[in-house]
């Protein structure tokens, strides 16, 4: 058994309380999926994925978080293209329109990564959600956005209707979306592949949908 000499135990450095506690992150608000996760949520001041074809819960997971931050009187982005947020469905889902701020379809990836970076380093926004289509950033640009992310504690969510099997290391948490359950690709910390049912995304929402319909129809 090898023991320490005295000389050699003042020099260990002991972590104190604050820096032993866990990472940042935005709560889903899916019980199962937070507890999981050491951020409780999707990881604040770092990068994440949600692939899945459309109508399979990656944008219902992202509205989720928009509602968690707004709970918290924060404010949310999310970067448009040809999946738009409609303002009438996100009202009806108790989403604070105006503390969303919504940005216009860019033109190419040069001029996504640039608006990205303006969003962040704003530090205005907590949540920053961006729908991907056939473009995608290179690993220098997410490597860049993912330096800002940790200096401004932003959570940038990229959405993707194309499913790639292979799990680019720069996303510290990656969700694969299917019609029937999710399956948690990466995610620091934690034994993936982990899968939740589908249906707990949107089981919150529900009563919400009925709530709305009712009112249409009175």
């Amino acid at each position: 058994m090898n023991c320490l000499t005295l000389p050699e135990l003042s020099n260990l450095k002991f972590l104190s309380a604050e820096q032993l506690q866990p990472p940042e992150g935005v709560p889903t608000g899916v019980a199962t999926l937070d507890n999981f996760l050491l951020w409780r949520g999707v990881p604040k001041g770092d990068l994440s994925l949600f692939q899945g074809p459309p109508g399979t819960g990656a944008t219902s997971l992202w509205i989720r978080l928009t509602q968690k931050a707004h709970e918290n009187n924060r404010w949310v982005a999310w970067v448009n293209s040809s999946h738009q947020l409609l303002p009438t469905n996100l009202s009806h889902q108790k989403i604070n329109l105006k503390k969303l701020l919504v940005v216009k379809e860019p033109q190419g990836n040069d001029q996504l990564f640039w608006i990205l970076q303006e969003l962040i380093t704003s530090s205005l926004f907590e949540v920053i959600g961006c729908q991907l289509k056939e473009m995608f950033l290179k690993n220098h640009q997410l490597q860049k956005l993912k330096k800002l992310c940790r200096f401004h504690k932003v959570a940038l969510v990229f959405l993707s209707h194309k499913v790639s099997k292979f799990v680019n290391p720069l996303f510290s948490l990656s969700i694969q979306f299917q019609r029937d359950f999710i399956t948690i690709q990466r995610a620091l910390h934690r034994p993936t592949p982990f899968s939740v049912a589908g249906s707990m995304i949107y089981e919150n929402l529900v009563p919400q949908f009925k709530n709305a319909s009712r009112k249409l129809l009175g």
